[in-house]
């Protein structure tokens, strides 16, 4: 059981976080990040960001639309609805399926919809129910267009060595950039005022709540880890 306001102010402190911060705390999650150094993940998080932006102007120029919903119809995509978000011991939000589908859980957004009703009232307005669902597709909609771009867009033609021998170089695609690109993208989609990262923590807090306290953590910890750095480069 959480305090009075509790939720309120864990999404207050993160609602101004910095996309630089978003995309330090994507990488902490990527499975190369010791590979990568820690300006390459600046570059690459500003890159990424342009990229999930520009295709977002792309499609609502190309497709006439930005409501989500709808771009997805134009784009011939599938848009299921579930109502369950568990997959064995997995907690499954949204998911796209080459080439053309996109299955979305309610249930996962009718909760956290009625959580911040109930704990975080001052903050209704940004998170309806509607408007997480359309973020959320938002997000889906960007890995469709990654597939459709393959050749060209960054998220894909952006690699890192992972290893060289005897002349032969072995290379590969970083996750994070995807994700980060996607939540820029549904940002532009969605005129978001915020970052759609803050979804993995609100989407959890119904499901698993010391999950929750993780990522809060965890993003608090990348921020202040940027503080320390940037302190110390003009020192």
């Amino acid at each position: 059981m959480r305090n009075p306001n509790e939720l309120e102010d864990m999404i207050g402190t993160l609602l101004p976080m910095d996309d630089q911060t978003w995309g330090a705390y994507a990488f902490s999650r990527d499975v190369l990040k010791r590979r990568i150094r820690p300006e390459q993940m600046t570059e690459m998080t500003d890159e990424a960001i342009h990229c999930g932006k520009d295709y977002a102007q792309r499609m609502i120029t190309e497709y006439g639309c930005r409501d989500a919903r709808l771009l997805a119809e134009r784009m011939e995509l599938t848009v299921q609805f579930e109502p369950t978000s568990i997959t064995g011991k997995r907690i499954l939000f949204a998911c796209y399926t080459p080439p053309d589908h996109i299955v979305i859980m309610d249930e996962p957004i009718s909760k956290a919809a009625l959580l911040v009703s109930q704990e975080a009232p001052g903050l209704v307005e940004l998170f309806r129910q509607d408007d997480i669902m359309n973020t959320i597709l938002g997000h889906e909609i960007f890995h469709a267009v990654e597939e459709r771009f393959e050749s060209e867009i960054y998220t894909r033609t952006r690699k890192i060595e992972l290893w060289h021998f005897l002349g032969v170089k072995n290379y590969s695609r970083v996750r994070a950039l995807s994700e980060i690109a996607a939540m820029a993208f549904t940002r532009e989609l969605n005129r978001l005022d915020y970052s759609p990262f803050i979804l993995d923590f609100l989407l959890y807090v119904s499901y698993d709540s010391s999950g929750a306290e993780s990522i809060y953590r965890d993003v608090l910890g990348v921020g202040s880890g940027r503080c320390r750095e940037a302190v110390e480069d003009h020192e």
